[in-house]
């Protein structure tokens, strides 16, 4: 490969949204098992998996939206899209990556796991070529494949994903997919743009997902206190009480994502403005300290 070839395909390859996969780990984490050997390596190999197979996704979704972006004001700039990446090399790269990560998924992990992954990827393809393109059903869909990375990781350690956790994802993750839909919608407005060709949304609807977005949110640390009021909770640590201000930080997050969404100042989705922002390390730490606490590690 050119050396002026990986840049660009390295772009691509989007690798600050790994940081999406980490939900492999949260139900280990929750069933309390995460820091056994054995289950960190599974969750390891099997982050890697669902990471190389994403990858290949993105290149893929790069050449279907190929003509699309090149007419884009904000994603105009994007390797394919600008001519820094050829279309062959991100075919064979692709292909390559997505075989890679479903033999790893199958022959490494396990058949459950292989087959959620599979069922990730026909879902982001389908999503891909279709159902981004149907009103309210494209953030549906959006928040049920980050769920799926919740119930691939119960599998790749054979543990069962709770019902609790299932429903407060499926609040919080289309919260989080409307702040993305507002945020692509003032990039259009910064291009005069009145709608984006791939979606069903124009920037009328910028008002309904000042709405809808944060009542998700708040309907997702209302399930978030109802499981911690649970008698699971009860069972599972040593002082659950310290778990209730988990509450509190989420709905200060959420919140806070949204004011900078209806602001016009979430400039990319909310996995990247995490990953950019101090404040969002500070939250994550301080509920990584009350799990601690509620586990009596502090003691």
């Amino acid at each position: 490969m050119p050396l002026p070839t990986l840049p660009p395909l390295v772009e691509s390859l989007r690798l600050h949204q790994w940081a999406k996969n980490l939900l492999l780990l949260v139900p280990a984490a929750t069933a309390q098992v995460a820091g056994e050997p054995q289950v960190y390596l599974a969750l390891l190999v099997a982050f890697l998996a669902f990471s190389l197979t994403a990858s290949g996704n993105y290149l893929l979704n790069d050449l279907i939206d190929l003509e699309a972006d090149r007419r884009h004001p904000a994603k105009q700039g994007r390797a394919l899209a600008s001519g820094r990446l050829s279309p062959v090399t991100a075919s064979v790269v692709a292909a390559a990556l997505l075989a890679i990560g479903l033999w790893i998924a199958f022959a490494v992990i396990n058949r459950p796991f292989g087959l959620m992954l599979l069922a990730y990827l026909i879902l982001a393809l389908a999503y891909s070529k279709f159902f981004r393109r149907l009103l309210v059903v494209d953030v549906m869909v959006l928040a049920a494949l980050y769920g799926m990375r919740l119930l691939a990781g119960g599998a790749a350690v054979d543990i069962a994903v709770s019902s609790w956790l299932m429903i407060f994802a499926m609040f919080f993750f289309v919260s989080m997919a409307f702040a993305k839909r507002i945020a692509e919608l003032d990039a259009l407005h910064a291009g005069q743009a009145e709608r984006d060709g791939n979606r069903a949304y124009r920037r009328s609807d910028r008002a309904a997902f000042g709405a809808i977005g944060p009542a998700s949110g708040g309907l997702a640390v209302l399930v978030l206190a109802l499981y911690v009021g649970s008698e699971p909770i009860r069972a599972h640590y040593v002082s659950p009480e310290f778990l209730w201000l988990l509450c509190p930080l989420l709905f200060y997050w959420v919140m806070r994502v949204w004011i900078f969404a209806l602001r016009s100042e979430l400039h990319h989705d909310p996995v990247v403005f995490a990953l950019r922002d101090r404040v969002s390390y500070a939250v994550i730490a301080a509920m990584a300290g009350l799990f601690a606490a509620a586990e009596g590690m502090l003691r």
